[in-house]
């Protein structure tokens, strides 16, 4: 856990530049704020899966993790930053990664699977300017060890890859102006259709390989 805590709130500043996310506003909830209507719902397995919820009346939002019909935790996290059919969510067996808004910048808090405690957060592509909501984009691409993010500016995009287990930022890559139409993850390569194509990145290094196909 420890090494965990310092991954979220070290490395990641150190290997993308990413600032650590002021965490006062992020509860494990016994407060006043209620939840509303479901945003979303990602599977985990045949039984628990990881619900968000809109904030009643509020600009944040809920993350549940959900046992059949009964809420495990529920945790209250800035406004957030995926929609359905581009979740914001990524899990590993110890960890769930929230993608939020706030200040129209774009953030990766972290949780504990096991009972929501906050393993820490950051700032996503520091060295841009505010991101725009661009709904034909992916936001979050997982394989259950590392989280790919996909932040989008006006004339920018950005790739950055955490590790799940860690917290540590592991690399970035530039996109270019061109909008990103979709992503995913094979075995060993994260992909995005942008622009004329396909374009296909090493999970583990970031390594251009556009020679790489779909299995």
């Amino acid at each position: 856990m420890v090494r965990s805590r310092l991954g979220w709130l070290g490395p990641a500043i150190v290997l993308v530049g990413a600032a650590v996310a002021a965490l006062g506003v992020w509860y494990v909830v016994h407060a006043r704020p209620s939840a509303g209507a479901v945003i979303d719902t990602i599977a985990i397995d045949d039984r628990r899966s990881l619900v968000v919820r809109a904030e009643a009346g509020g600009e944040r939002a809920f993350i549940e993790l959900r046992d059949g019909d009964v809420v495990t935790w529920q945790a209250l996290v800035p406004h957030y930053g995926g929609h359905p059919g581009a979740p914001g969510i990524a899990w590993s067996p110890t960890a769930v990664s929230v993608r939020v808004v706030r200040d129209g910048y774009a953030e990766l808090f972290a949780l504990a699977m096991h009972d929501a405690s906050k393993l820490g957060g950051m700032r996503l592509a520091p060295e841009h300017g505010p991101i725009v909501d661009d709904p034909a984009s992916p936001v979050t691409l997982t394989d259950h060890i590392r989280t790919y993010e996909v932040v989008s500016g006006p004339d920018w995009h950005q790739l950055v890859a955490i590790d799940l287990k860690s917290g540590r930022a592991l690399w970035s890559r530039e996109l270019g102006p061109a909008p990103v139409r979709a992503g995913g993850v094979s075995p060993d390569m994260v992909w995005v259709d942008q622009g004329t194509g396909l374009r296909f990145f090493s999970t583990v290094t970031g390594a251009s390989d556009n020679a790489a196909h779909l299995p």
